[in-house]
């Protein structure tokens, strides 16, 4: 349950946070500042996405389903890496307070 609301949640911030062509009305330091800490979820992201399951849906929709990006189907030492990706990428909360 965890690990799919971390996905859910790394698919979010990468689809708000990563829009290519998009003004986010920040500056040139903050915007390379956020593509690098969110560069490691952007990858984490796309291969979760690869592996059959939909990133689009909602957090309501996943936890709704029961189904997950991936349920299930990997080790739990890939499930503390994605954890911590995701903690090291909002340690001091700076992406999200952008």
């Amino acid at each position: 349950m965890q690990r799919e609301a971390v996905r859910v949640a790394t698919a979010i911030l990468c689809k708000e946070m990563l829009r290519p062509g998009q003004s986010t009305g920040l500056g040139i330091r903050e915007s390379e500042e956020v593509e690098a800490r969110m560069r490691a979820l952007a990858r984490l992201e796309r291969v979760s996405g690869k592996s059959g399951a939909s990133a689009n849906g909602s957090a309501t929709q996943v936890g709704a389903t029961g189904s997950g990006i991936i349920s299930g189907s990997a080790s739990p030492a890939g499930e503390e890496r994605e954890r911590r990706l995701f903690t090291e990428a909002l340690r001091d909360g700076y992406v999200l307070c952008l």
